[in-house]
């Protein structure tokens, strides 16, 4: 290699390189010392990989780039008016995915740092290495279509996962989309999500994780009763080489996974009780070793639990720990059930048909009033899982333009609904009671069938404050 010397800034010739097939790539460089630049631009092309063009000032680098938008950008640092960083920051506004690299001769930590921060792919210094230069340009131009397909499968998934995609009219989804927001806009949150099973809190989870800041990260999610308590601890946590019988190489666990992302943890009330103080102490410190291990981690991420179960009487019976408790509970937030936002299930079913129209390849237009109204009728128990069952089987049987109410599967447990038996299921009226004693019977019934109060007066479909009218009324104050 020859260096070609240009006073106190110079390039090197490169031994040799591959021309990439097809038209080669258009590089622009920008520098107020031309006679360098040129000479940049002149051994670039003749390594027969790229075209350059040359411009004195970044004003005429960016009226270029709007006329012909560059494969790559390479900047000076330092220019009049307007430097390397601005043009790397006003480059990335136009074009997040251009490969930029910015080159000076009096190089730093503190300015590479600056550039790397503002989205330059590389900071090189002068005089600059052409090899290198080549090989770096290369590997960004051939990376970018892989990029630009990650970020077209992030722009999806923050579309999917949105705020917008909780569907509802109701005060109560609302809410829902308004948490979501607020929570979102906290760095490393610590979120408890409640309600009943088909109530969406995998999709509020993903839609925190989606709506933040770390939406560029992982969102990791674990069900805390798919495994044994050994194997969710390795899970977990990872572990090292040689910790148990199996463990013939090291295995990075999700928490690692997740840094700087989101770890969701579902069915925490499950989680088993000797794994319930180590979860503990990594929720308090963000720190945390390796199943075998001897050195200790620190991560940041969000932590999302979410469980169908009334945590605070598991805590009183003893399954449960309080401390692990009021940790995950520092934002808490109940979805709530199908039944108590009526109004909405039209709305979920025509999403639900749209969907399928898709999957199936069908065109079935609407869901006629019939079929509306006995959508509107159930309760589903099996919330909004259980209507995408039914929509789902529906369709697939779907020949005509409307879905009728002749299309819809037997509601209940035949629709797939894992549900239990309500306390409606079990409820007799006694021949000759009033309509008064049979509510204060019906009342009574589904306090006793149910954990808490806040989940009787979801059963029943009406406010905590009606029901404890009813409670008083009736005398049932000490049911629950």
């Amino acid at each position: 290699m020859r260096v070609l010397s240009t006073g106190t800034r110079g390039v090197v010739t490169p031994a040799g390189s591959a021309k990439i097939a097809g038209m080669p790539s258009k590089v622009y460089i920008v520098d107020d010392d031309l006679s360098f630049a040129k000479l940049l631009a002149v051994n670039l092309t003749q390594a027969g990989s790229f075209r350059t063009e040359v411009f004195e000032c970044a004003e005429d680098l960016y009226q270029r780039c709007v006329e012909q938008p560059p494969d790559a950008v390479i900047t000076d640092l330092l220019m009049p008016n307007i430097g390397g960083i601005e043009v790397t920051q006003d480059l990335r506004k136009i074009d997040p995915l251009l490969p930029v690299f910015v080159l000076t001769a009096h190089a730093d930590m503190e300015t590479a740092i600056e550039a790397l921060k503002a989205g330059a792919n590389e900071y090189l210094t002068k005089p600059v290495n052409l090899d290198e230069l080549n090989t770096l340009l290369r590997r960004a131009l051939a990376e970018r279509p892989m990029r630009e397909e990650a970020a077209t499968l992030q722009q999806t998934r923050k579309e999917k996962f949105s705020a917008g995609a909780i569907l509802g009219k109701h005060a109560k989804i609302k809410e829902v989309r308004e948490f979501v927001g607020r929570v979102a806009a906290i760095p490393y949150p610590t979120v408890l999500l409640l309600g009943e099973s088909g109530t969406g809190k995998n999709l509020v989870a993903r839609a925190i994780h989606y709506s933040s800041s770390r939406a560029a990260r992982r969102f990791v999610e674990i069900n805390c009763t798919a495994l044994p308590s050994h194997l969710l601890e390795a899970e977990l946590f990872g572990y090292q080489k040689g910790a148990f019988t199996d463990a013939r190489e090291s295995k990075r666990g999700l928490i690692e996974v997740a840094n700087g992302g989101t770890l969701f943890l579902d069915e925490i009330g499950d989680i088993p009780a000797e794994l319930q103080a180590k979860l503990l102490n990594f929720l308090e410190s963000r720190r945390f070793r390796r199943v075998g291990g001897t050195d200790e981690m620190e991560v940041e991420l969000s932590i999302i639990t979410a469980t169908n179960q009334d945590l605070e009487s598991r805590v009183k019976r003893g399954v449960f720990r309080a401390d692990l408790y009021y940790r995950i509970s520092v934002v808490v937030h109940l979805l709530p059930a199908l039944r108590t936002v009526r109004d909405d299930i039209p709305i979920l079913a025509d999403h639900f048909r749209a969907v399928f129209n898709q999957e199936f390849g069908k065109d079935v237009g609407s869901i006629n009033d019939a079929a509306r109204a006995r959508l509107i009728a159930w309760d589903w128990p099996g919330n909004a899982r259980e209507l995408r069952n039914v929509i789902e089987r529906a369709m697939i049987f779907a020949d005509k333009p409307v879905l009728e109410e002749a299309d819809l599967p037997p509601l209940g447990l035949a629709s797939g609904a894992a549900v239990t038996p309500s306390c409606a299921d079990q409820f007799a009226i006694a021949k000759g009671l009033s309509l008064a004693e049979a509510e204060r019977e019906y009342i009574r019934l589904t306090l006793s069938q149910c954990d808490s109060v806040q989940q009787a007066s979801e059963v029943l479909g009406i406010s905590r404050k009606n029901l404890w009218e009813k409670r008083k009324k009736y005398g049932l104050l000490n049911e629950v």
